[in-house]
């Protein structure tokens, strides 16, 4: 599978490394100026005018969304043929990527996560049109081979998908950071509060993938009535205040989400003066 990434900074070459590390890709070019330089496996260049008249399987769109349009306006129809094209830009619909390319090609959405770097990431997929069924395995063996795929109904919910999967890491960092510091606070060493934490952490998280794991009840089922884990779980419920914040701030994810689903295009002039990686 021969894989051409346009951009190719943090979520972009974790997804490529990725993929080339576990052999899912033969041969991923990048095209990405600030890439020059970086010790990669995949062969970075500068221009875009480098991989014109090849061929590709997949085309990652992975620069930052209001260069989406200046990007795809410069590929050939001869390097477009026999792709799919795969964006990772936040609020870029795939009209506007359709009407951004020469020939008509297959779209796909998709909004992973950082986990993607440890074989652990979360990612909603996202086509308008139904794809070949060879195309539909490809797309999903690429993300399934980097954590776990989840193929959405309504373009829309990628916004919610933004606001809870996306960011949602670094709401488990904050936790996790939090927790530390509460640790520290109690007289254990910072380096010893931050491995408690993780383990925890990363325990939890296993737990709750597991078949039909569910959440309610591996709460109830490390909370004993009157015990240590009760204590704690009061002053978290106490007034939904937890959960409150929570909602609070998935809503500000989301809205922001839909704020920039709206706010990606630009008039020509602007894209003219922009440069394409910056």
């Amino acid at each position: 599978m021969n894989i051409l990434f346009l951009g190719y900074g943090k979520m972009g070459s974790a997804l490529g490394e990725m993929w080339l590390s576990g052999k899912v890709a033969q041969k991923i070019v990048a095209v990405d100026p600030h890439a020059s330089g970086l010790v990669y496996q995949a062969d970075c260049l500068v221009d875009i005018e480098c991989v014109q008249g090849t061929r590709f399987d997949v085309i990652v769109v992975a620069v930052k969304p209001n260069l989406v349009t200046d990007v795809l306006e410069k590929l050939s129809a001869e390097i477009l043929s026999g792709a799919c094209i795969v964006s990772l830009a936040a609020g870029v619909s795939v009209s506007s990527v359709e009407s951004a390319t020469a020939t008509k090609v297959p779209i796909v959405r998709a909004m992973p996560n950082a986990a993607v770097q440890v074989n652990a990431g979360c990612t909603a997929l996202y086509t308008n049109h139904p794809l070949a069924d060879y195309r539909f395995e490809l797309i999903n063996k690429l993300f399934e081979s980097v954590g776990k795929a989840f193929w959405l109904d309504k373009e829309e919910q990628l916004d919610a998908v933004t606001a809870i999967s996306g960011s949602g890491p670094a709401y488990y960092h904050l936790f996790s950071e939090a927790l530390a510091d509460a640790a520290e606070s109690l007289g254990l060493p910072a380096s010893l509060s931050r491995d408690l934490v993780a383990c925890t952490a990363y325990g939890a998280a296993k737990l709750q993938c597991l078949p039909e794991a569910n959440l309610q009840m591996l709460r109830h089922t490390v909370t004993s009535p009157n015990g240590t884990t009760h204590a704690a779980i009061e002053v978290f419920e106490q007034d939904y205040a937890l959960r409150e914040l929570i909602i609070a701030a998935s809503n500000a994810a989301y809205n922001r989400a839909r704020e920039l689903s709206g706010s990606t295009s630009m008039d020509p002039l602007q894209r003219r003066n922009s440069a394409f990686f910056e």
